[in-house]
């Protein structure tokens, strides 16, 4: 399978109460940006050594690199192998130039390491198409209009729309074009799964 070379766009804050940050991968030489949920730790890692920054003491990614290195080994290239419900799986090729081994890894650490050794970051052409967000490939968006007429308010009510029981996908797909036109990367990768969920369903009919 052909692989492409990825690079890191931004890390953003998403908003959200989890702490969670989105990392934006982009391809190299493209337009397709591939969004990323991950933790603050990693974050804060990756975004230190991006701007040649160094914490008092080593962090995971630091010592990781320190151990690899101690024993001759460096890394090759981290692999984005698979992206399956939403999650990406990756694996970190390191060798000593003898030998080669494959380590699995969350994807925020193996980019963690990669960045310390300079290694290149790539995946699978397949999931950048399952994955990946193209602005100038969407349709323009939808101009929509909805009026929701709320009663007593009193009491909590869900307002949220169902897309499962009765889904909508030229609202989904205008929802798409908005997120990522404001660059809520986090919002647009999940509209994009329902819209694959929508897409494929109708397949299968």
């Amino acid at each position: 399978m052909k692989k492409v070379d990825l690079e890191i766009y931004d890390i953003s804050l998403t908003g959200s109460s989890s702490g969670a940050y989105t990392m934006v991968m982009g391809v190299v030489d493209g337009n397709v940006r591939i969004p990323v949920v991950i933790g603050g730790a990693e974050a804060q890692s990756i975004a230190l050594e991006l701007e040649n920054m160094k914490s008092s003491r080593p962090l995971t990614h630091d010592m990781y690199k320190s151990t690899l290195v101690a024993f001759g080994m460096k890394v090759d290239e981290v692999l984005v192998y698979k992206f399956e419900e939403g999650i990406f799986y990756a694996k970190v090729i390191v060798s000593n130039g003898d030998i080669t081994e494959e380590i699995d890894s969350r994807i925020s650490d193996a980019v963690g390491v990669a960045i310390r050794f300079r290694s290149p970051i790539r995946c699978y052409e397949s999931i950048v198409q399952q994955a990946g967000i193209n602005p100038q490939e969407m349709s323009p968006g939808l101009a929509l209009e909805i009026n929701i007429e709320v009663g007593n308010l009193d009491e909590e009510e869900d307002l949220s729309l169902d897309f499962v029981s009765s889904p909508d996908l030229e609202l989904l797909e205008a929802e798409l074009q908005e997120a990522i036109d404001n660059e809520d990367y986090e919002l647009a990768s999940e509209l994009r799964d329902q819209i694959d969920k929508i897409k494929n369903k109708k397949k299968d009919e």
